[in-house]
């Protein structure tokens, strides 16, 4: 989704896989809280990348024609003009009887050629998609998650298998789905299911309320299910989704 990570005066204006990384400043503003700033500059970088290779698959030519530019102006009278030539140098070199030229392997060449040329480009948009799926998906689902004390690691790989991101009109928007690939909807605003309230259905289901911390208070801490937060493993980097969950965590007891 191409959004500017700027100052809102209210944090609705801002789409709902975002709104975890703002935080209320004390002139009552939102804005990116300094510790996911790095995740909103990877947004804004890869909506510039999408933006940058569209652009040149758009004004890309597939192959380069130039060089037969003395046989016509464009693709059809070009292959018609190479094709006839080609037929009258066979039929001249078979009279010959010295070689035959093989006019299929000279247009094999040319599809390749072609075929290559679109395979890189779909090759890198691809790639660049995966990567924005990454951070709309895992950026709205780890702040819901920690918002309602959830485990992100344990979590993130069901919530991802419910949600699916679609491109209309050149905008990513991110869909809460059914076992068919459907669409869902809130049963109480009859809106599409926000990933926030996917994530609190989860919770009240007996199978994943366990990756949550329950809501009574346990004696010598708390753990999934009854609690307890992962603990860190000294020396090991934190991942992602754990700096995230950590972030929203410390917002969160103060």
């Amino acid at each position: 989704m191409d959004f500017e990570f700027t100052p809102v005066d209210d944090v609705n204006k801002v789409p709902e896989q975002f709104r975890g990384l703002y935080a209320q400043g004390a002139d009552g503003k939102f804005d990116v809280n300094p510790d996911f700033k790095s995740v909103a500059d990877a947004v804004t970088g890869l909506n510039k990348a999408l933006k940058a290779e569209r652009a040149a698959a758009k004004a890309r030519t597939p192959v380069d024609l130039s060089p037969l530019a003395d046989f016509g102006d464009n693709p059809a009278a070009i292959k018609e003009a190479v094709d006839a030539k080609l037929k009258e140098l066979q039929d001249e070199l078979a009279k010959g009887g010295d070689a035959k030229l093989n006019l299929d392997k000279i247009k094999s060449d040319l599809a390749a050629a072609h075929a290559k040329d679109i395979e890189k480009a779909n090759k890198r948009g691809e790639a660049l998609q995966s990567q924005l799926y990454g951070l709309l998906v895992e950026n709205a689902a780890t702040a819901a998650v920690v918002e309602l004390k959830g485990v992100p690691e344990l979590l993130l790989p069901f919530i991802k298998n419910q949600v699916k991101v679609v491109e209309e009109n050149g905008e990513f928007k991110v869909f809460v789905v059914d076992g068919a690939g459907d669409q869902r909807y809130s049963g109480v605003t009859g809106s599409p299911m926000t990933i926030k309230e996917l994530v609190a259905e989860m919770k009240a289901n007996e199978k994943y309320g366990r990756l949550f911390e329950s809501e009574t208070p346990a004696g010598g801490g708390m753990n999934p299910g009854g609690g307890r937060t992962v603990p860190r493993q000294q020396g090991r980097e934190l991942s992602a989704n754990e700096k995230i969950a950590a972030g929203l965590s410390k917002k969160a007891r103060r």
